[in-house]
């Protein structure tokens, strides 16, 4: 090629081949280049072998790529050698070097050619930022944003809400209706989000919401509302509730703004306005295709953008196929795949998703049948949005391991799966198809059954709410396809602990205090025929129990650990025998029914010796050891001093023997020993019980265990007289148990501030506190008389 030759193809190259070709000679790799102009390898190598051809180079592409890339760096390094390895385009905005760019093209031209700024999913919207910022200005808290599926809506909200605010809290409603997200647990989610214990009630809940959204400007994004409403645009009966959270989302008083999206209107009569969100105009479509180096300038173009009424996903989904298909040939592709466009926009939508899979089916099986799979993944709640690559190898196991990364990356070059950093997932309208075709299929079963089983695998250990989440999601699998024994194996599997040995996905929920969602599961199972003849309910029964125990409701949790001991008995399932005695004789405790909870005790030790013959059996020595420190406090309630004293000796003195040991039985003995030793009068054992206590539950999580420990410390501090370091602790306390709604809890600690409060004499607060713990253990609340007595009493003396 002669010099003039040269200098006339490069004056003549289109800008994003320039683009590529400045990033080509600076070495960066096709990969590398890809992701600096947000396009797809393969689209990289198109572009590459087209500056090839330009430069009158054939075959710059498969078999030859290596040696015409050759040839075509020995032309520059011939003719224009100061471009070889000069700085990537992005180092290159930011300096003053020279540029293959012609010299007759301004600076601002040249940073409109090499920008890396362009982002492919956020097309055509300054319009509709300028109204949502319009909308805003006159005083909208929360706007409905309106549109068919595939639009941009959930993008839009997000981008927006994202440049607005430092803090966005996200409602995922759910992208099925029985999938929909209980107000409960969201709240739950965000309110930790916030550093925020959530209540147990649902309004302690949203005004605490309400609270750190009058304090704090944060973003808050309503996605997907639609599942959740009628066909009159009001909430269905077992969500209504949302209701609560939309009326203070509305307030004046709080400094949040919120956006809702969905495909139809919300009507509940609230001060929502109403945003229709357009579909993209041909410009935006336009530059897209340009971007994406498919022609626009023909009038197949406004036609193809007619008939799908500009819907951005269609817009995303067209150019792989045309690229990928038919060289980047627009006409040639409507050729072939012309749609009647009299068709309404999400029929059309919906008919080129079909057809995609169709044709994905026809040029690669494993793919398709890899993107129908993914379709049991639910992409939900924000820890499991998304779902790693290894999550996405599980479902290809009928395809040899080094063949998995390139069955991934036929459907990431044809825009059909959603990715970031090894993390998946499906745009709604896909999965909607990709799920009705796995359905229909034989991999049905198998596809939730490894999706469970990778859920499962992924979370070793249980420390804080992400981990919990991410295990329970396999549940759900294991929901779809009715496997009822593995779902319930799922909730009650033991798992190692940093916080204690072994420890259920169940009782890690109870421990972190997430506790809506884990019930919710459990009462579905509960529900389901003859589920009262499988052996494991009995867990499942003493699961929900403990919910309710936690929640304050012990006669309703009572009679769950009742059914939980008959149907153990029923079943000779003796573990589950005795733990249901356990809780029994716990609830009876927390009633103040001594007499009846030590009866309960004896039972459980009994029916240990009797199914446990050998010592050294360590189950049997965590068993052992848990009812020594019970009966320790038991006694010392009754004050039978002695009694006490033989059961503190025993467990003090095994407390490093036992091998086996859950969280919940290491935070519970430091707290019900040193309440033990508090009344044998050892005052300075007791207090270093209650401080392991703190310290063990800040480690693992337990603010129950943290509270009762803090209202522990203020007894000790009241009886020594220091009066206001107990009232700092009793404080710290109330306020942990407000927000975690245990109610029982709760009652004791009023109680205790109260005596405090006697202890100096300030008449108005011993009132309030002796009645506030009245009222929680009236027969409208608690309903536990003993404990009434008690604090009349108290009152009395």
């Amino acid at each position: 090629m002669t010099k003039q030759r040269f200098e006339t193809a490069l004056q003549q190259l289109k800008p994003r081949r320039r683009e590529v070709l400045e990033l080509f000679l600076a070495g960066n790799t096709d990969q590398a280049i890809a992701k600096s102009l947000v396009i797809a390898e393969t689209t990289v190598r198109q572009h590459i072998r087209k500056i090839c051809q330009d430069f009158g180079l054939k075959n710059g592409f498969d078999d030859d790529r290596t040696s015409q890339r050759a040839n075509l760096m020995a032309l520059f390094a011939q003719y224009k050698p100061d471009l070889l390895h000069k700085p990537t385009v992005t180092e290159s905005q930011n300096q003053a070097s020279d540029s293959i760019l012609p010299s007759h093209t301004s600076t601002s031209n040249k940073q409109e050619a090499c920008s890396t700024e362009y982002d492919p999913n956020f097309v055509g919207r300054n319009d509709d930022i300028a109204h949502l910022n319009n909308l805003i200005n006159k005083g909208a808290k929360i706007i409905q944003i309106i549109a068919p599926g595939g639009t941009g809506k959930t993008i839009l909200a997000s981008k927006y809400l994202q440049s607005k605010f430092k803090t966005v809290l996200e409602f995922p409603i759910g992208k099925e209706i029985k999938d929909i997200a209980s107000i409960e647990n969201l709240l739950e989610f965000n309110l930790r989000k916030l550093g925020e214990e959530p209540g147990k009630e649902l309004m302690a809940s949203l005004q605490q919401l309400k609270q750190k959204l009058q304090t704090q400007e944060i973003g808050i994004l309503i996605d997907n509302l639609e599942p959740a409403l009628d066909a009159s645009g009001k909430f269905i009966e077992q969500h209504r509730s949302y209701v609560e959270l939309l009326r203070i989302l509305t307030d004046s008083s709080i400094k949040s703004i919120t956006l809702i999206t969905s495909r139809e209107r919300l009507c509940e009569g609230l001060d929502i306005i109403l945003y229709k969100l357009p579909s993209l105009n041909l410009e935006a479509w336009s530059e897209y295709w340009h971007h994406q180096e498919i022609n626009p300038d023909t009038p197949i173009l406004t036609e193809i953008h007619k008939v799908y009424g500009g819907n951005a996903l269609a817009m995303k989904v067209l150019c792989n196929p045309i690229i990928n298909d038919f060289n980047g040939d627009i006409i040639a592709y409507w050729q072939e795949n012309k749609t009647d466009e009299n068709l309404e926009v999400e029929t059309a939508v919906a008919n080129l998703i079909k057809e995609q899979f169709e044709r994905l089916a026809h040029i690669n099986l494993d793919a398709y049948n890899l993107l129908c799979r993914m379709g049991c993944y639910r992409y939900q709640d924000e820890y499991v949005s998304t779902v790693p690559e290894k999550g996405v190898f599980c479902l290809i196991w009928d395809v040899v391991k080094n063949q998995h990364k390139r069955i991934i990356k036929i459907l990431k070059e044809r825009a059909l799966v959603e990715f970031n950093n090894d993390e998946y997932s499906l745009h709604p309208v896909i999965r909607k198809e990709a799920i009705e075709r796995l359905r229909n299929n034989e991999d049905w079963e198998k596809a939730n059954t490894e999706a469970a089983e990778f859920w499962t695998e992924s979370v070793e250990i249980i420390e804080n709410a992400k981990d919990a989440l991410t295990a329970f999601e396999a549940s759900f699998h294991y929901l779809q396809i009715n496997n009822i024994e593995k779902l319930s194996y799922t909730l009650c599997q033991e798992r190692g602990s940093n916080f204690g040995n072994f420890e259920t996905l169940s009782r890690a929920f109870y421990r972190i205090g997430l506790l809506n969602k884990m019930n919710q599961m459990i009462q579905l199972i509960l529900k389901i025929d003859n589920i009262d003849e499988k052996k494991y309910v009995s867990e499942l029964y003493n699961a929900a129990g403990s919910f309710y125990w936690l929640s304050g409701d012990i006669h309703e949790a009572i009679k769950y650990f009742d059914q939980g001991k008959k149907t153990a008995i029923r079943h000779n399932y003796n573990i589950f025998t005795i733990i249901s005695l356990l809780n029994l004789g716990l609830c009876y405790l927390d009633l103040f029914l001594i007499d009846k909870s030590i009866e309960i005790f004896a039972d459980y030790m009994n029916k240990i010796e009797s199914v446990y013959k050998f010592e050294e059996d360590r189950q049997k020595q965590e068993m052992i050891w848990v009812g020594y420190f019970c009966l320790a406090l038991l006694n010392s309630l009754k004050n039978d001093l002695k009694s006490s004293s033989y059961f503190v000796d025993k467990a003090y003195k095994e407390i490093n023997a036992v091998y086996r040991m859950t969280p919940w039985t290491r935070g519970y003995s430091y707290i019900y020993l040193s309440l033990a030793y508090k009344t044998l009068g050892e005052v300075q054992k007791s207090f270093n019980l209650c401080n392991q206590a703190i310290i063990y539950s800040k480690n693992s999580n337990y603010p129950q265990v943290k509270a009762k420990a803090l209202t522990g410390l203020a007894e000790l501090y009241r009886i020594q007289n220091e009066i206001e370091t107990a009232l700092i602790y009793h404080q710290e306390s109330i306020e942990i148990l407000e927000k975690i709604g245990a109610k029982c809890d709760l009652a004791e600690a009023y109680f205790q501030l109260a005596l405090t409060y006697q202890k100096i004499g300030n008449k108005a607060k011993i009132e309030e506190h002796f009645n506030k713990a009245i009222y929680l253990w009236s027969p409208e609340q608690i309903d536990a008389s003993e404990q009434i007595k008690r604090v009349l009493k108290a009152m009395n003396s």
